[in-house]
């Protein structure tokens, strides 16, 4: 009888554990899904649960309880907000909305910037014209608040950094260059104001809390993480090229502490936070790479006693997994590093179904493996360790820009038209 009762717990705790996967890279920005065991190696007829038709966008699967959540771009001047559920890969609802078209890179969407989903709501911040726009949802599509002018917003490829809520504040960046006549201006060298700012939103009521301006710097796109201090106190970790890595008090919305050797390059790919360290790289598409690694876990940040040889990545965002670090950079080489140290411990080719590959779609792992979504449309899978050995490559149906989301025993997968949903045929956890 006690061992019935015993078996009968273990089976309630496995079938509550439900894997957080509610921003963009899942748990606070890490990539790595906890205690999620069971994950295929490679893509294949069985292993397909279901796959479905979504509209084009680069924002990336976000999954709360048995919905997964999508930005995309529905119709020419239109974009939404998508639930799926997540066992079929029906269509639940959509909230549409207008918007106006604006200066994009070819490689960007109208539908970049990933969703944050918490217990309330779901939270969105997306563009149009010069204007950044921020809405909240409940989990039946219906519109709770929608602030029509968060920011101005000046375009050079157009935007999607994702927000994040934290201490009942929505956290939307707006951070910007002036660019004239091929000169690029940190001052606005017109009669208009507008100002780089990172803003807090009531998560509740979507009204400003504050207003955080900094100077203006190089088009920003790196999702923020968050750092619980020494004392318990939160805050928000955000960089850019002209402030650096900076502390921010989400509440009362004013920089704690800020790290600042003087950054000249870009930054696009997001940071990540482990113990108290945080790493994050700055670039440009055909320059070097510089990167800041940075404990926090102090009062003051102080810089870590490490190096790192060339080839960091540009736009896919690192990934720590015990006591390594993933660097997978754009042209497909995959590092693997010490953390603390920076010491290489491998650097190898991730090729795909027809030999080398690029990537704008970050790194997800879990189950010990590592999953990477390339341009050319592979899924690509890498066990994780000290050891390279690549798994396998699975050719999908189109380029993956957005990066994958885990949740349940399945990996779900966006590519350029369509949403894969990649797990074992048995019943995933309830």
């Amino acid at each position: 009888m006690k061992s019935t009762l015993a078996l009968f717990l273990l089976l309630a705790s496995v079938a509550s554990a439900k894997t957080e996967w509610s921003r963009f890279r899942g748990p606070n920005g890490t990539g790595v899904a906890p205690d999620c065991g069971n994950l295929p190696s490679e893509v294949t007829e069985a292993s397909t649960l279901w796959k479905v038709d979504v509209d084009k966008g680069w924002s990336s699967p976000v999954l709360w309880e048995d919905k997964i959540y999508l930005t995309a771009e529905t119709h020419p001047g239109k974009h939404a907000v998508v639930a799926l559920d997540a066992k079929t890969g029906k269509e639940l609802w959509r909230h549409e909305e207008t918007f106006t078209e604006h200066k994009k890179h070819n490689f960007n969407s109208f539908a970049s910037s990933s969703v944050f989903a918490d217990a309330d709501r779901i939270y969105v911040n997306w563009s149009t014209g010069t204007t950044i726009q921020a809405l909240a949802l409940d989990h039946s599509g219906k519109q709770i608040w929608k602030n029509e002018h968060v920011a101005d917003y000046i375009h050079e490829h157009g935007t999607g950094i994702s927000p994040i809520v934290v201490d009942g504040i929505m956290i939307v960046r707006s951070e910007f260059d002036w660019q004239r006549d091929g000169k690029v201006y940190t001052e606005d060298p017109t009669e208009q104001t507008w100002k780089s700012a990172i803003i807090g939103l009531d998560a509740k009521t979507g009204q400003q809390a504050w207003r955080l301006e900094i100077p203006n710097c190089l088009n920003t796109y790196s999702t923020p993480v968050v750092n619980v201090r020494a004392d318990g106190k939160k805050e928000v970790v955000c960089t850019n090229n002209v402030s650096g890595v900076m502390g921010i008090d989400p509440v009362a919305g004013k920089i704690v502490w800020q790290y600042n050797p003087g950054f000249k390059q870009r930054s696009l790919s997001s940071g990540v936070l482990q113990d108290g360290k945080y790493f994050c790289t700055f670039g440009s598409g055909g320059g070097g790479k510089e990167y800041a690694a940075v404990d926090i876990s102090g009062t003051k940040p102080k810089a870590m006693d490490v190096s790192y040889s060339k080839g960091l990545p540009y736009v896919p965002t690192p990934l720590i997994m015990g006591d390594l670090m993933y660097l997978l950079g754009d042209g497909g080489i995959l590092k693997a590093v010490k953390f603390n140290t920076g010491e290489e411990v491998y650097e190898e080719r991730v090729n795909g179904t027809k030999g080398s590959s690029k990537f704008f779609s970050s790194p997800v792992a879990g189950d010990g493996k590592i999953f990477c979504g390339s341009q050319q449309g592979d899924l690509i899978v890498v066990k994780a360790g000290p050891k390279f050995e690549q798994l396998s490559a699975s050719k999908l149906d189109g380029p993956i820009n957005a990066s994958p989301a885990i949740g349940d025993g399945r990996v779900y997968v966006r590519t350029e038209k369509t949403l894969w949903c990649i797990g074992s045929k048995g019943p995933p956890i309830p």
